[in-house]
């Protein structure tokens, strides 16, 4: 794949490719830009994805296939999915390096933000690239910062109930060799540490502290020490260092539970912890 082609210069003819397409197409009455390409608060580079979104009278024409998208330009890959509103998406990278993530949304989607307020993803940032009918021109102006809040007792329990399951059943898989196996449990770890981790955040710095999504910026936004601790949390691929990785998951997950239950009032599952994280100090004999 060429990397060649990623400046400024050509991220702009890729923009006005996708516009002049989408004016061709009486179908598409709007193409709003998101991420950060549409923020413009630094964050984006070179090889950053194009956010875009079609808002089409006839979204399920584009669910049919993908060959719409070489109208673009030269495809090297194209992967179809659902999209977050049950609508067709697709990820593309084309021959010369740039990637786009593409929304086929709905056109009513616009209206019912410009009533209902934005969600999520639009909070953050979005730009307005064609706006055929001017429902577009009526959407609420981005906060830059989504709401977010700590759980509630019920989502705080349930998620540490999940976490020392997953995490009892690595000694399991390790002594039995199955390191495929428990890799991908001690993953399924990770994921819920990370809900910790943003969790713990927003009980320390409140309501209004932005923590991303899926880990992004999480050296910016975690509380302070936790960036430097994440790193013994991974191990490689034998039994030995998944062992060490999971019970440093372990002490890291159960310290920021604890703090996040002490400053809540929640009830946490104290005595799973010290027995899940016991059995990590050695594989059982089989």
């Amino acid at each position: 794949m060429s990397s060649t082609n990623t400046d400024s210069t050509n991220t702009e003819e890729f923009v006005a490719r996708v516009l002049a397409w989408a004016r061709s197409r009486p179908d598409i009455r709007a193409v709003l830009r998101t991420g950060s390409r549409a923020r413009r608060d630094g964050t984006a580079d070179a090889v950053s994805d194009h956010d875009i979104e079609l808002y089409t009278t006839g979204p399920d024409r584009y669910a049919e296939s993908g060959e719409w998208v070489a109208a673009l330009g030269p495809v090297l890959v194209s992967v179809g999915l659902e999209g977050p509103w049950d609508n067709p998406a697709r990820l593309v990278f084309f021959e010369d390096g740039v990637k786009a993530d593409f929304q086929v949304v709905p056109v009513e989607r616009l209206s019912e933000m410009a009533a209902d307020g934005l969600d999520d993803l639009h909070e953050r940032g979005y730009e307005v690239l064609l706006d055929h009918d001017g429902t577009a021109a009526r959407l609420p102006a981005a906060t830059g910062t989504p709401p977010a809040a700590p759980p509630d007792a019920g989502e705080f329990l349930e998620l540490c109930e999940e976490f020392w399951f997953e995490a009892a059943h690595l000694p399991r898989y390790l002594a039995r060799g199955e390191l495929w196996v428990a890799k991908s449990r001690d993953w399924t770890t990770k994921e819920l540490l990370q809900t910790m981790v943003e969790w713990h955040a927003l009980t320390r710095h409140g309501a209004g502290h932005d923590v991303w999504y899926g880990g992004t910026r999480m050296r910016q936004w975690a509380a302070p020490g936790i960036w430097e601790r994440l790193p013994a949390t991974f191990g490689g691929f034998t039994a030995e260092d998944i062992l060490r990785g999971a019970r440093a998951t372990a002490d890291l997950f159960a310290e920021l539970a604890g703090e996040v239950a002490a400053a809540h009032g929640f009830p946490y599952p104290e005595g799973a912890g010290r027995a899940v994280r016991a059995a990590l100090d050695e594989l059982p004999r089989l």
